[in-house]
């Protein structure tokens, strides 16, 4: 009998509770189990598949690459180096935390790791009952293959976060990040980001990738969002915030962010190339929002700041985990 720890939606451990494998189907709706994946990348930037035994359920199907059910008392990266070890014959201890989801209708938390490996690709290990075949694929075969092949195709979805150049770097259990948002107004409204997974609203912007100056991003995130290339007027607020993630990269996790907030030189005749774009997994919208919207939006400082807006470099420092 193969017991594990119960979690909820915010991967956070239920005290006292323990869970049975094979008896799913009897959870109560919002307690879940966890399951760690673990995305093998070579130094070459191939990715590790690993076909299942046919007599599993699931028969034949390629997972990307090991994984399974965290056993009772481990924690998220002991068993994905369990795991590894077990499905592929690769002994690291030196996971990256890429993402997370989370999966009522299977009652599972998934915490997904990447383990980059310079290892002989010809010395992967099958597991008597579990795999039957290996193989090394490309990051684009890796994304073009459907869910009726590809089993944990859950993990496609942190391939573009992986090759990325965003300032954004693990500490302990959260994360450090860098961004830029641009203060775009016009007539009394400012423009907003939303997207058709969130209820609120976020400023234009995103994060500052390696080798940028905080205008250069703005200037960059400005033209990738609303297709008009706008020089910057200046530097307006200096914010730091602590938060919790709730994107599927970094569900639950704890944030450290620092934000600059650039007011921009609006052209006159500025006007969206697209209300629309996609931004990872989400799609996003532009709208206009005034300080007296009804909608909620981050920064929340905007609905008071952009109300007489000063020409003066203001520093804010907010911690929304203790809300």
């Amino acid at each position: 009998m193969e017991l594990w720890d119960a979690y909820d939606s915010q991967f956070r451990k239920l005290e006292g509770v323990t869970l049975i494998r094979g008896e799913e189907e009897q959870m109560k709706p919002g307690v879940y189990h966890l399951v760690c994946d673990i995305l093998v990348r070579h130094r070459d930037g191939t990715y590790l598949l690993m076909q299942r035994d046919p007599r599993k359920t699931n028969p034949s199907m390629w997972e990307a690459s090991a994984g399974g059910s965290a056993l009772q008392g481990e924690t998220a990266l002991q068993c994905g180096i369990r795991e590894l070890r077990e499905e592929t014959g690769i002994i690291s201890g030196d996971l990256k935390e890429v993402g997370r989801v989370v999966s009522p209708m299977t009652h599972s938390v998934y915490v997904c790791f990447l383990c980059e490996t310079d290892c002989d690709k010809d010395a992967i290990t099958l597991q008597e009952g579990e795999t039957v075949a290996f193989a090394w694929v490309s990051r684009e075969e890796l994304i073009s293959m459907s869910p009726k092949k590809l089993l944990t195709y859950r993990v496609q979805s942190f391939l573009d976060e992986l090759h990325r150049k965003d300032i954004t770097v693990s500490c302990g259990d959260g994360l450090v990040s860098i961004r830029v948002g641009a203060i775009i107004m016009r007539d009394g409204k400012f423009l907003m980001v939303g997207n058709d997974r969130d209820n609120y609203l976020y400023s234009v912007g995103g994060r500052i990738q390696f080798g940028e100056t905080a205008e250069q991003a703005v200037v960059r995130e400005v033209m990738e969002e609303t297709g008009f290339r706008m020089e910057v007027d200046r530097l307006g607020f200096v914010h730091e915030n602590y938060f919790y993630g709730d994107a599927p990269s970094n569900l639950g996790k704890v944030i450290y962010e620092t934000s600059y907030y650039f007011y921009m030189k609006v052209p006159e005749d500025f006007c969206p190339v697209s209300e629309e774009f996609a931004e990872g997994e989400a799609k996003e919208h532009l709208t206009w929002a005034t300080v007296d919207d009804k909608r909620k939006f981050f920064p929340q400082f905007f609905r008071e700041e952009l109300r007489h807006p000063e020409r003066v470099l203001k520093h804010m420092v907010t911690n929304e985990t203790e809300a």
